[in-house]
């Protein structure tokens, strides 16, 4: 966080009037977009991270969020619990802008609170990016409904990791969490039909409250060869031979095994004509054995589209994880083959340019691949595929038309 981050508290300070006291019980989804129009609905996004500057799947999922409702003419209220040191002024998607202090533990939630009951006195319904916000809301006193974008069923997650008394306790407690989150929210959001199911299944008691919202990816299109050049000036050195990417940010549950996995099974298995990229927090930190594909781990960067966009193979060997994950789309985004676990593939499994195999077999299948050359005319008309795939299936059109679907819920007949 700046030093000036009260300079950020005076952003909070909207020029919009005092919002509507409350919304009346849902209506039916089938409600007319005049009539969403007509209401004014003044919304409060809270969420955890930068939505800024996305550098992760829930960060992703908030600012497409963000954007599909300045879209739909009801620009939200953001509250972040984290942005780089240039934010001095809201976006023009936002109709105000705030981020807690960051001094101690106790002095940022205190300011969380306050942070958000001013901001709830100036709204009419809140969205909150995780169930742990849900608590913020409690302190603060807020009495909106609450929209709750799940992300992911993170007590499913739990259950597909190694069964060990920390992972069987933090199961646990995100069923609870769950549990209270799902008996308060008006509304309880999946990404995708997939994991609507998993809710529904895991947490029959609220099931009528679930609805689908697809995940839409977050990225810039980058030619091949000039994203390959700006890889090679990165790296500092010319690359001959194929160039498998990884990106995701260690923090998460799901990454970091996976990581340790290219660096100590994958990397080994395949020729030093191999460069292998590792992309996001915490990657730097991560060192090969010497042997086998040549391992280049950048730590975050600048610009990931272009890091993408130079992959022969983008990887995805996640042994666990729920919902639909943001990288694998941000790979198909860019036109380019992707070889992951079917965990890794879940809820888009009828997208082009998937290479599907066990994390055991995994090996085989990339080393297969890399040396499969694809003629320009094979390789353009797949990425064509893919990108037409993503258009349809997680485009900005799409999923905004579903967040109107959500506001329909929330607008009077």
């Amino acid at each position: 966080m700046p030093a000036d981050v009260a300079e950020l508290d005076q952003v909070l300070v909207d020029e919009l009037s005092p919002a509507t006291q409350g919304i009346p019980p849902a209506a039916n989804v089938q409600a007319s977009t005049m009539a969403i129009r007509s209401y004014p609905h003044r919304p409060l996004l809270l969420t955890f991270g930068s939505i800024l500057r996305p550098d992760g799947g829930l960060q992703v999922r908030t600012r497409v969020l963000a954007e599909s409702l300045a879209d739909l003419g009801f620009p939200p209220a953001v509250i972040s619990t984290r942005e780089g040191q240039a934010v001095l002024h809201k976006p023009q998607w936002a109709r105000s802008f705030a981020v807690p202090k960051q001094n101690s533990r106790s002095r940022f939630f205190i300011d969380l609170v306050r942070l958000t009951r001013r901001a709830a006195s100036e709204s009419s319904v809140v969205f909150i990016s995780d169930a742990t916000l849900l608590p913020v809301l409690t302190a603060a006193g807020v009495r909106l409904p609450v929209v709750w974008d799940t992300n992911e069923c993170q007590s499913l997650h739990y259950s597909r990791l190694t069964p060990t008394p920390l992972n069987q306790a933090k199961r646990l407690t995100w069923l609870g969490l769950e549990r209270w989150a799902g008996h308060h929210c008006r509304l309880a959001v999946a990404i995708g039909d997939s994991e609507a199911t998993h809710w529904k299944r895991i947490h029959p008691q609220f099931s009528t409250k679930v609805v689908t919202v697809d995940h839409a990816p977050f990225a810039s299109p980058r030619t091949a060869a000039e994203s390959r050049a700006e890889l090679e000036q990165r790296l500092g050195r010319p690359v001959r031979g194929p160039i498998l990417v990884f990106v995701g940010t260690l923090e998460a549950k799901h990454n970091g095994p996976a990581a340790r996995w290219i660096v100590d099974v994958l990397a080994p298995s395949l020729p030093a004509t191999t460069t292998i990229v590792l992309c996001g927090n915490g990657t730097e930190t991560l060192r090969g054995c010497g042997v086998g594909a040549r391992m280049e781990c950048l730590g975050n960067v600048d610009d990931v589209d272009s890091v993408i966009a130079s992959a022969d193979i983008c990887l995805a060997p996640l042994a666990s994880g729920a919902g639909v994950k943001t990288k694998v789309l941000h790979y198909l985004a860019h036109g380019c083959r992707v070889a992951g676990t079917p965990l890794a593939f879940e809820g888009i499994e009828g997208a082009p340019g998937l290479y599907q195999a066990s994390l055991d077999s995994l090996p085989v299948l990339i080393a297969s691949l890399t040396k499969t050359t694809e003629s320009p005319e094979n390789a353009d008309a797949r990425a064509s595929a893919q990108r037409a795939w993503i258009e349809h299936h997680h485009g900005r059109q799409r999923v905004g038309q579903q967040w109107q679907e959500i506001l329909q819920c929330l607008s009077p007949i």
